[in-house]
């Protein structure tokens, strides 16, 4: 069994009990309308290094899609709302998520999801 069906479905844990999905934050940012000094001066390393910091033991870091206009990056965890509330203030803050919005869900892929946009 691969990585995401783990994440996807119930395993049982070393004691037996399942495991419940993971929850996840999709954290989208804006990658063009920004003035070009943001894009100059901050990277997107940085970025998702001071949101696992902010994260902490809630949850984790599982990569980035980039495209033209936008990059999300995605946070998985046990708990979807203490995962944006631990990196909510990297998310008001710095220069990159301006006009950024962020996805919670709160169970596996298909549950129901809502938008936060962020205010910076």
């Amino acid at each position: 069994m691969n990585w995401l069906s783990r994440i996807i479905s119930r395993q049982p844990a070393p004691g037996g009990k399942p495991i419940p999905p993971l929850q996840a934050l999709f954290i989208r940012l804006d990658g063009q309308s920004l003035p070009a000094a943001i894009y100059e001066e901050y990277d997107l390393s940085g970025f998702a290094d001071q949101l696992e910091v902010a994260l902490g033991d809630l949850g984790a870091l599982d990569g980035q899609a980039s495209g033209p206009t936008d990059t999300i990056i995605y946070l998985y965890g046990r708990d979807a709302e203490a995962m944006y509330h631990a990196v909510e203030r990297v998310l008001r803050t710095h220069p990159l998520a301006q006009g950024a919005s962020v996805t919670i869900r709160k169970g596996p892929p298909g549950t129901a999801r809502h938008e936060i946009r962020t205010v910076n």
